[in-house]
């Protein structure tokens, strides 16, 4: 599908209808038979669709019509499947450009034909009367031509005599250049006289030098051409077609048209031959002549080159995506950014918060707690301990000899209670420990924000009011929903630092193949060719990153709505390893209250040593047993689950980024930038110039000139040989 630039529009955007058409200057004038729209010289074809579907065909003329009605727009706009809506506003009501469709098929006849506009008396609405004149105009520029077939069609629904066609065609005087189609034979009502039509059929009225033939189609575009052939063919073989017109059995049937019309060209293009071959000589000479007044083209084979250059720049790409040297610090950059990705996550887990703990010291009882309802001023320390796990260090490890007991099953390996000062892990998933060389310049000595600011924190309340909310009726028993929404809470801010990583993987990687692209490509700086390579390079990079993200948003999604994992011994040993830091950090604190309750200047001129050594005298007997047992165990699993599952995250994505969004730079981005040129297409080499050349525009008319010079020498060996 073509569209078919003939006439140039030099009339304005759309004004309001408060004028004229004239006064506008859109009427049709003797100098100016179609208003505004101006004859070219030469005609411009523009490729709009390519498809081997017939059912892809009524939306792209759709298109395509709202792409010539808009001449002061970029036809691309309206391409098939181009980004953007381009909506069904007009810029004109009535363009004379034709829309060229080319149907190739080895079961068709060699022909070629124009649709042309209805002719009207009459427009719809005042405002559009200018269009009468011009359609009228346009349709008789085709008509009076000498060396054109007329194909004048007539549905039997109406009266003959009233078909402005037909006038039309007496007036130009173009009756003996013209044969009669009649359509929608199956739509005149039973008992209507026929008397009109086999007048008409044997030449008795209006009479037309090729005669007549009748069509019946079916209305239905969905039925197959064959079908409606066949539905034809048995339509003409009843009544009256048989008997009363049987004579004219051979003009009934869009078969027989064809072949009519195929023979009446072939006939008119003989009988033109003389003319014909003058025409092409002259139109082979002038486009010689527009030519050599173009300036030189780019040199060489242009493809060639820029396929070259594509493939540098595919190397040069790959050893940045590769890295390995101080030269290519991409990789290193992406490391550093998923670390800090990985560090945030592992020292944002789920936090223990004790500031609605009030500790009492009633003189006929030990220690008891409750949980405090409203707020208590800062200043009673013995009364208000807030205690956070961020504590949960090896000093305050150090300063507890004798921990709590843990309710819980120990594991078989039969460990002692105390935590060492290194967490033991168990090798079958990879788990960060807090405090390891990670190689990232931080602040802090370890490399790592201990603030922690997206970390999910749990008060007791809190977590008590979980655990009633899911209360199964058995006591000492946790329901899991508890713990499942207790760890939905805690991986809730990891959306926070998957966008970062995301937003700088991002930036950073389309930065580093845009100043690779503007590197290899320098040369053609200024060039459509540069900017289109850019261009695709961008693009490549928007799409593929889109369906990235996207995965890594499911991957989290997925995360936070199923807690599960396989890893259970590794999961058991987190668990335990927590409940007895949260146990030993809380005992802690219990301790120091009770110290601090007896003599609130304790600590003072104490080192360090004597403190821990004075702390460890605490016995649990004057500290009284802890009724938050549940409450801890409860954290301690989610912080169990937290360890498995953050680690699982942060490979899944990160592998992710590295295995498909960068491999796809990696593998094929190359190949899009040589599809996206155009290297495979037949036209390469013209494309190529157009694209490389300094004035694109001037690329663009010679490419034309050439292809119609290349037709007219087709046509003029064609000739020669008839």
């Amino acid at each position: 599908m073509y569209l078919q630039k003939r006439y140039i529009y030099e009339g304005p955007h759309p004004q309001p209808f408060g004028k004229s058409a004239a006064a506008r200057g859109e009427a049709a004038t003797k100098s100016r038979p179609l208003g505004h729209w101006i004859a070219q010289g030469l005609p411009e074809n523009f490729l709009f669709f390519k498809t081997n579907r017939k059912s892809e065909i009524p939306e792209a003329l759709r298109l395509a019509q709202l792409a010539t009605l808009n001449p002061g727009s970029d036809p691309a706009r309206y391409l098939p499947g181009a980004k953007g809506n381009p909506g069904n506003q007009t810029q004109v009501k009535f363009c004379p450009n034709p829309i060229r469709i080319d149907i190739s098929s080895p079961d068709v006849p060699n022909l070629s034909f124009y649709d042309l506009p209805g002719v009207i008396n009459q427009a719809e609405i005042p405002e559009e009367e200018h269009l009468v004149k011009l359609v009228q105009n346009l349709v008789k520029s085709y008509v009076k031509d000498e060396a054109c077939i007329n194909l004048l069609a007539i549905p039997m629904t109406d009266d003959a005599a009233n078909s402005t066609a037909s006038t039309l065609v007496q007036e130009l005087n173009a009756q003996h250049r013209t044969l009669g189609v009649l359509t929608k034979p199956d739509r005149v009502q039973s008992g209507e006289s026929m008397v009109q039509w086999i007048d008409i059929l044997n030449g008795k009225k209006f009479k037309l030098g090729h005669g007549y033939y009748v069509v019946k189609n079916n209305p239905n575009p969905e039925v197959s051409n064959a079908i409606a052939r066949q539905e034809e063919d048995e339509f003409f073989h009843q009544e009256p077609w048989v008997r009363t017109l049987g004579s004219h059995q051979d003009r009934f049937g869009t078969l027989k048209l064809s072949a009519k019309l195929s023979k009446l060209l072939n006939s008119q293009i003989k009988t033109s031959l003389p003319k014909i071959t003058e025409q092409v000589r002259l139109k082979t000479f002038d486009i010689i002549e527009r030519l050599r007044g173009l300036p030189e083209p780019p040199k060489g084979n242009l493809s060639l080159k820029i396929f070259e250059k594509i493939l540098t720049f595919e190397h040069d790409l790959v050893r940045h995506l590769d890295g390995g040297s101080e030269d290519y610090p991409f990789q290193k950059e992406f490391h550093a950014a998923a670390v800090r990705f990985r560090n945030t996550i592992a020292f944002s887990y789920p936090r223990l918060s004790l500031v609605d703990l009030v500790v009492g010291f009633p003189s006929s009882a030990p220690l008891a707690y409750r949980l405090s309802t409203t707020p208590t001023p800062r200043n009673r320390r013995a009364d208000i301990i807030p205690i956070d796990s961020d504590e949960e260090s090896e000093a305050a490890q150090k300063l507890t000899q004798t921990p709590t007991p843990s309710k819980r099953k120990q594991p078989s390996t039969q460990k002692p209670q105390s935590t060492p000062t290194k967490r033991s892990r168990l090798g079958m998933i990879p788990q960060f420990q807090p405090g390891q060389d990670d190689g990232v310049n931080s602040s802090s000595s370890t490399g790592i924000d201990r603030t922690a600011p997206f970390a999910k924190r749990f008060t007791l309340s809190d977590i008590r009011t979980i655990l009633q909310d899911a209360h199964i009726g058995l006591p000492n028993q946790i329901d899991p929903k508890a713990t499942k929404r207790m760890i939905r809470d805690s991986l809730s801010h990891w959306d926070e630092p998957l966008e970062e990583l995301l937003s700088f993987t991002s930036q950073t990687c389309l930065a580093m193949i845009l100043e690779r692209a503007s590197s290899v490509f320098s040369l053609w700086q200024g060039t459509r060719c540069y900017e289109l390579l850019l261009e695709l390079c961008q693009s490549f990079f928007q799409e593929k990153f889109k369906i990235q993200a996207t995965s890594a948003k499911r991957i989290l999604d997925k995360e936070r709505h199923s807690a599960l994992t396989l890893h259970e011994d590794a999961m058991r040993t987190a668990s335990d390893e927590a409940l007895i830091a949260l146990e030993n950090a809380c005992r802690n604190e219990r301790a120091k209250a009770f110290l601090a309750k007896q003599d609130p200047e304790w600590d003072n001129g104490l080192t360090d040593r004597a403190k821990v050594e004075r702390i460890s005298k605490v016995t649990e007997a004057q500290l009284g047993g802890n009724p938050f047992v549940q409450e801890l165990r409860a954290l301690a699993d989610v912080r169990g689950y937290y360890e498995c599952a953050f680690s699982r995250f942060v490979d899944v994505v990160y592998q992710g980024i590295q295995t498909e969004l960068l491999t796809a730079c990696h593998n094929e981005l190359g190949t899009a930038l040589k599809q996206g040129v155009g290297l495979e297409e037949k036209d390469a080499e013209q494309r190529c110039a157009i694209l490389l050349a300094v004035d694109p525009e001037n690329e663009r008319i010679r490419g034309e000139l050439l292809k119609q010079k290349q037709n007219l020498e087709t046509a003029s060996e064609w000739l020669e040989s008839q």
